[in-house]
């Protein structure tokens, strides 16, 4: 059975659940903007360790091909140095999929809320329409009504 609207002002029934889709939508925003902080800063981490294991690597071949001395105890150090710049590397790779994952998912939440805000939009614009039509077909009815009763009584 379906509720026939009031004549006069259009109501929304469903005002309250389009509110809190606003605002889901807006902590999901907020979320996701910083979910795309994090990823950012992880991969920013991830170029600067490469970075350095780069420098370490041309340091170590420039030392070679100045033909200087070679000090073993100092080339084992730079090939420590560049083998834990690689565990760092291998490590924040790992960290940055992570932090990509999570803004994935995100970034799903919020598509998610934009569109079950999107169709509490779309009920309130249709019923809106459909109030709309309604208050015509009254006005056209009373209108009639007028015309009708002026015409009996100029008859009368």
């Amino acid at each position: 059975m379906v509720k026939k609207p009031k004549i006069g002002i259009f109501k929304y029934n469903l005002g309250s659940v389009l509110k809190v889709k606003l605002i889901r939508e807006k902590q999901e925003k907020e979320k996701f903007a910083e979910t795309q902080r994090k990823l950012e800063e992880e991969k920013r981490k991830e170029e600067e360790i490469k970075n350095n294991h780069r420098q370490a690597q041309n340091a170590l071949r420039e030392h070679f091909e100045e033909g200087k001395k070679i000090d073993f105890s100092q080339v084992f150090l730079r090939q420590n140095q560049i083998e834990n710049l690689k565990e760092k590397v291998e490590v924040q790779k790992k960290i940055a999929i992570k932090a990509e994952e999570i803004n994935e998912e995100q970034r799903t939440k919020l598509v998610d809320s934009m569109k079950e805000k999107k169709i509490i939009e779309k009920d309130k614009e249709n019923k809106l329409k459909a109030w709309k039509d309604l208050m015509n077909k009254e006005e056209m009815k009373f209108i009639d009504e007028i015309a009708t009763t002026k015409y009996n009584n100029e008859v009368i």
